[in-house]
């Protein structure tokens, strides 16, 4: 007859099938949860350079509203934060912006002046997470 502390042991320990099983729906729940947890943060990325976009255009809208034109291509949207230099001089400026922040993938906003998508204004954009401007994933301030 057994024991009673080798009765317990028997019924507190774990057996080599019951951890693998564990383990297997571990990595079954990882394997469903991770793509849609992956697509989350691209769309929550977009959404936050579609945010800083518009804060862009803003800024953007006062200086062309102070000069009767926004920065030049070359000027760029180094305008906002220092004194631009090259044609066209602005008439008055300040600094909109302390600082341009790089888009959620790491890679400096891109700025156009006649832009491409809007030819009477200008396309601010980031390049999305292929990191390659004119691209299909592009974040920009135009209508896709």
């Amino acid at each position: 007859m057994k024991t009673l502390t080798a009765l317990r042991s028997q019924k507190s320990a774990f057996t080599l099938i019951e951890i693998m099983l564990v383990i297997i729906i571990i990595v079954a729940l990882m394997a469903v949860l991770l793509p849609n947890l992956q697509h989350a943060m691209g769309d929550a990325k977009q959404g936050q350079a579609e945010i800083y976009i518009t804060q862009i255009k803003g800024s953007l809208a006062q200086y062309e509203m102070m000069n009767n034109i926004p920065p030049s291509t070359s000027q760029g949207l180094r305008a906002l934060i220092e004194m631009p230099s090259g044609e066209p001089h602005p008439r008055k400026w300040r600094a909109m912006m302390d600082k341009i922040e790089p888009d959620p993938w790491g890679v400096n906003y891109f700025y156009e002046f006649p832009g491409k998508h809007n030819p009477k204004g200008f396309d601010i954009f980031s390049a999305g997470p292929d990191r390659q401007p004119h691209t299909d994933d592009d974040v920009g301030n135009w209508e896709k």
